[in-house]
């Protein structure tokens, strides 16, 4: 039988999701993978809270699930430590073969057309010749996220719009959306996110800054370099990150326009091996300062879920605003500037260190 609709998948989703019992309810995840990795143990996890779901070892380059699906659940497959796809445990025959999640389940079949829709959008993000042109494009698809999320709101799907789009809410937002559709509450990561944007709340423009400590051969802390009589550029980013080596030219375009008159770089690593940060600093050709090694410490602290994030803080230590790119970084830090006299006891230039 085909599905002749989106809503007849989710009418037989919503059977299939009550208490298992029958062999109507079974799954099987057939998953193909390359040579050399038979011996290997394979995982399936809960998406949202990374529980072990099912594992089995690898034999003849395959790895064959199978069970009683007693709820759909957004999963992941892993080989080993690494993530291989991203696809709904549902009843029904699954394969997976090169990362390609089959399409002939209910929920993996909308999964796939969201997916679809949602890669359509970050192509022409990245061909964008403009950032009001990429501004569009945003604008597009936190629409598709608003789509899905409330249209398939009981659903794997819905929960992982919801999700991405919940990233670009700030805590009032997200409280409201929460109201909107409470089934989302239920997620580990949705109540993760919801703490996230607190402490966002709590260090918004307007805020004092908050202090960190990395702790590794010798300890260093984000107010090591945030210089009185500076405004401090604060750059928090990775090396694996393509938006974020992509911000770099526009940090460098800020830094050598602004640096004698007053405005200090810093970058800060997270997410990230050092090796690989002291790489790509020197592939990038990266003049000012950088906190390595810092991992989840300030994006913890400061509720980022997201990088690059850029943060502007005054002379004075309060932050001017946060979350800028392109040409909203240019425009916030050029007012910034454009009225500040830097004072000339303070004159010597910022060092460049590498801790």
């Amino acid at each position: 039988m085909k599905y002749s609709s989106i809503s007849a998948m989710l009418a037989c989703m919503a059977i299939v999701s009550c208490k298992a019992t029958s062999h109507d309810s079974d799954y099987s995840v057939d998953a193909t993978f390359e040579e050399g990795n038979n011996g290997m143990t394979a995982y399936i996890v809960n998406y949202d809270n990374g529980e072990k779901i099912d594992s089995v070892l690898v034999a003849d380059n395959h790895a064959r699930f199978s069970g009683v699906a007693d709820s759909v659940v957004l999963s992941r497959l892993l080989l080993g430590n690494q993530r291989v796809a991203t696809f709904v445990l549902e009843p029904g025959n699954i394969t997976v073969d090169s990362g390609k999640v089959s399409e002939n389940t209910p929920m993996n079949l909308l999964l796939a057309k969201f997916i679809n829709e949602a890669d359509s959008l970050d192509m022409l993000y990245n061909n964008a010749a403009s950032d009001s042109a990429r501004n569009a494009v945003n604008e597009a698809y936190g629409q598709l996220l608003e789509h899905y999320a409330a249209t398939y709101h009981e659903t794997p799907v819905g929960y992982m719009a919801f999700l991405q789009a919940a990233y670009e809410y700030d805590a009032d937002a997200l409280a409201a959306k929460l109201k909107q559709y409470p089934s989302y509450a239920r997620y580990t990561r949705v109540d993760n996110l919801v703490k996230a944007k607190q402490r966002e709340k709590a260090t918004a423009p307007g805020c004092r800054y908050a202090d960190f400590t990395i702790n590794g051969d010798s300890s260093v802390s984000l107010s090591d370099y945030v210089r009185p009589g500076y405004y401090t550029l604060v750059d928090f980013w990775a090396s694996w990150c393509g938006p974020c080596r992509r911000e770099m030219p526009v940090i460098k375009e800020l830094y050598e326009k602004y640096n004698s008159r007053g405005l200090n770089v810093v970058g800060v690593a997270v997410w990230d091996k050092r090796e690989d940060s002291e790489k790509a600093v020197k592939q990038l050709d990266l003049p000012w300062s950088q906190i390595l090694d810092a991992q989840t410490v300030p994006t913890d602290l400061y509720g980022i879920s997201g990088i690059p994030h850029i943060m502007l803080i005054d002379p004075e230590g309060t932050i001017v605003a946060r979350g800028m790119q392109g040409d909203s970084l240019r425009k916030v830090v050029a007012n910034a500037m454009a009225t500040y006299v830097f004072p000339t006891t303070t004159g010597e230039q910022v060092a460049t260190i590498q801790d």
